[in-house]
């Protein structure tokens, strides 16, 4: 079974049933098979063979999901791109991932122009206005409906999402067809009040992420309407949920938070909402029950990573429950495996530790990546005999429960956002007056962790703030630019010279529950 199979069904038996809007555009189930059809025919004709790369630029769109349906349907892989990032880094990742076709949304294009000179030769560029390139609509008209006739195995790749890695440069994820439909299932199972076709939900999470990519396909393999939003807005979240019959949502708590601070979300009738998933971060108990008193639903926390393609492990809406009831340190537990995936804690030597002792997590499941994309040595470092190593510390308790300590490789999730410290220290040290540096992140009330830039000057040259914000605005995308400095005299260093991170963070983190998203 491959992932375009469940809209070629529901194309079948509910062809006139809505699957995306976007704002003010529907397109139904029939409507999105015949376009993924065309556009897989085109990519076709473009040359276009199984495993290639075809990528996206731009925000949330309708044309995502026809572009991951058709690449799906002539076995070529999507790489949806993140348009938060400066053209050197889109360029990048264009580049490793050998692109094939990229397909540049409106409002993408002065990135487009920064990025022409710097794209791989032969590449074809599809725009809906722009000169030099295919035009959208009239080149995708210009092929049948007619489905492409190409044989793709479930164990070939669909996705290659792109993640940053602590050698500063981003890694292809690979996932088959098979990894998102287990994570498909896995959620609907961990789920009580279960998706269903005549539902709808809203996908608000950014599709360059698991989160938003995962959360768009779950809705074709429910048969939903999903609702996609350009982006984030609070107030769009909370009118759409009035006025379409949304039962489920993704959110990260930041976008929780920011739902509950709209004026008069009180008043607002709720009525059909069943499940709020969130995740990316820890919610606080506060949060959590003014959330519990508006929404009046179920709540579940996923964890999970790109690696894993996304929810491994699940705090259930019965886990929540019995937070609330009197075991409120469950809500500092990210949950228990999901089904068919196991976890496990091991120590530096990959053996496993006791119940309740600290060590790196590592994770089990159909989920799992196939590698990551032409790095078979960074294949190699992260998957032993099928475990993903998360990078994470943490523990199980004595009911499998898994609790986060702290993070063994130097991520910062700020928002929903991964970002690795040694990207933005590359970025400060080319800063004049830098003679050292160091990025961690700090608790942050709203996003969960912020950055905090340590910096020692060269002798006689200053810094501030603004100038530093100012240096990193083209060079590095805005979220991850941190807003805090601290000049030092000097920064702390093991005998083998390398910063003491774990020094420079606990002034920051005592006291805190959980230091990690």
């Amino acid at each position: 079974m491959l992932v375009h199979h469940y809209l070629e069904y529901y194309a079948r038996t509910t062809p006139e049933a809505p699957c995306f809007s976007h704002h003010d555009t529907s397109i139904s189930y029939g409507k999105l098979d015949e376009l993924a059809n065309q556009l897989g025919n085109g990519l076709l004709d473009l040359g276009v063979e199984k495993g290639q790369r075809v990528a996206i630029l731009g925000e949330n769109s309708i044309e995502h999901g026809l572009w991951f349906m058709a690449a799906s349907k002539v076995g070529a892989v999507a790489v949806p791109l993140n348009y938060r990032l400066a053209p050197a880094e889109l360029a990048f990742i264009i580049n490793d991932s050998n692109t094939r076709v990229l397909f540049v949304l409106q409002g993408m294009e002065d990135t487009l122009e920064a990025l022409r000179g710097q794209l791989p030769a032969g590449i074809a560029i599809i725009t809906q206005q722009q000169p030099d390139s295919l035009h959208w609509q009239e080149w995708v008209n210009r092929f049948p409906p007619s489905a492409p006739a190409v044989e793709t195995h479930r164990d070939e790749p669909f996705f290659q999402l792109y993640t940053s890695g602590t050698t500063g440069n981003p890694k292809g994820v690979v996932t088959s067809h098979f990894n998102i439909l287990q994570l498909t299932m896995m959620n609907v199972i961990a789920t009580p009040q279960r998706p269903h076709a005549g539902s709808a939900g809203i996908v608000c999470a950014p599709l360059f992420h698991i989160g938003g990519a995962g959360s768009a396909i779950a809705g074709i393999y429910n048969g939903q309407h999903t609702l996609l939003h350009r982006s984030f807005d609070p107030v769009q979240v909370l009118d759409d949920m009035e006025q379409y019959p949304v039962t489920s949502i993704f959110m990260v708590p930041a976008m929780i938070m920011a739902v509950l601070q709209v004026p008069g979300v009180e008043e607002r009738d709720f009525g059909k909402l069943q499940t709020i998933f969130y995740g990316a971060s820890p919610i606080s108990e506060t949060v959590l029950r003014r959330a519990l008193e508006v929404f009046q639903c179920e709540f579940v926390q996923m964890y999970g990573m790109t690696e894993t393609t996304g929810t491994v492990v699940h705090l259930t809406p019965a886990d929540h429950r019995r937070a609330l009831a009197g075991k409120p340190e469950l809500l500092r537990s990210c949950g228990r495996p999901s089904v068919g995936a196991q976890v496990k804690v091991v120590d530096t030597q990959g053996e496993e530790v006791e119940t309740g002792e600290v060590g790196e997590i590592w994770v089990k499941s159909d989920t799992n990546m196939l590698c990551y994309y032409n790095l078979p040595e960074a294949t190699a470092a992260n998957l032993t005999d099928g475990w993903v190593h998360t990078g994470d510390a943490g523990y199980l308790d004595e009911e499998g429960y898994l609790y986060l300590k702290d993070r063994i490789k130097d991520m910062v999730v700020s928002g929903g956002e991964n970002i690795y410290p040694v990207e933005v220290e590359n970025t400060l040290a080319r800063l004049e007056a830098v003679a050292d540096v160091a990025v961690i992140g700090v608790p942050d009330d709203k996003f969960g962790e912020a950055l905090l830039a340590f910096v020692v000057t060269k002798p006689g040259m200053q810094l501030d703030v603004e100038e530093m914000i100012e240096f990193c605005r083209d060079k590095i995308a805005g979220y991850k630019i941190p807003r805090q400095l601290e000049i030092v005299e000097e920064l702390p260093r093991n005998p083998s010279g390398k910063i003491l991170k774990k020094v420079l963070r606990e002034p920051y983190w005592e006291g805190v529950n959980r230091g990690i998203g």
